[in-house]
């Protein structure tokens, strides 16, 4: 089963707080974990933004129509 971007997003945060408990901040490994979930938020923001924007173009042309 795949899971959805806001799943992995929270597997992603638990396992950041998890992997951060017990090392530095700056460990290869919380900063591993730390750019990939700065990765998946950045796309759902990003993907959040188009289909917003995809809504307004919508509603607008069907206002001009």
């Amino acid at each position: 089963m795949k899971l959805t971007t806001l799943e992995r997003i929270e597997e992603l945060r638990l396992q950041l707080q998890k992997t951060a408990a017990d090392k530095d901040l700056t460990d290869p490994m919380v900063v591993g974990v730390s750019e990939e979930l700065d990765i998946l938020i950045i796309e759902f923001y990003l993907r959040q933004k188009r289909r917003v924007e995809a809504l307004r173009t919508n509603t607008m042309d069907n206002t001009i129509a």
